[in-house]
């Protein structure tokens, strides 16, 4: 690589990095081209970003994105998994292949400046997707409301009643 390409691919990283809302470092080591394959094939289905780079240039993007605490997981062979949209979705297709492959091996994540380490990678990969969470919550928020505006509205709904029912026993319109 020439000095050009290297100083290109550093501001590229630092891009990555910036706009990411996680990322984790992995080692790919071991893995066969088909697996290497599947696994990118996984990540791209999810918006997920994975690069394998030199230790050095990510080094440097790390450096100068606020990103230090993965520093000292840069050794030997490693792949950047990042995702600009869900922190818990690069999780959950490494600890996911992790299982089915025995392969990659996550070093370490950083999510809004906290080091993860594997363990606490493996329980964020349990959790549901952030738009399920949403949901969740959103349910949550809404079932008090509903309860109570059903409840305003049931003295009105059984006035209504009353009314229809002395109505057509008097006889009139129904």
């Amino acid at each position: 690589m020439t000095r050009t390409e290297k100083i290109e691919k550093v501001k590229n990283l630092e891009e990555v990095l910036g706009s990411a809302k996680c990322a984790y470092l992995a080692n790919l080591q071991g893995m066969t081209v088909e697996v290497v394959s599947e696994l990118r094939k996984r990540c791209r289905e999810e918006k997920v970003r994975i690069e394998v780079t030199k230790n050095t240039l990510l080094r440097r993007a790390i450096g100068s994105t606020g990103n230090e605490v993965l520093l000292p997981h840069l050794a030997g062979p490693t792949a950047l998994v990042t995702s600009a949209e869900d922190e818990v979705a690069p999780a959950r297709i490494l600890i996911g292949f992790q299982k089915e492959f025995k392969a990659p091996e996550v070093r370490a994540g950083v999510i809004d400046g906290k080091l993860i380490d594997n363990d606490e990678v493996k329980e964020i990969s349990t959790l549901p997707s952030k738009d399920v969470l949403l949901g969740m919550f959103m349910r949550t928020v809404q079932s008090p409301l509903s309860d109570l505006v059903s409840q305003l509205a049931s003295p009105m709904r059984d006035l209504a009643g009353a009314l229809q029912a002395l109505a057509e026993q008097k006889g009139g319109v129904s």
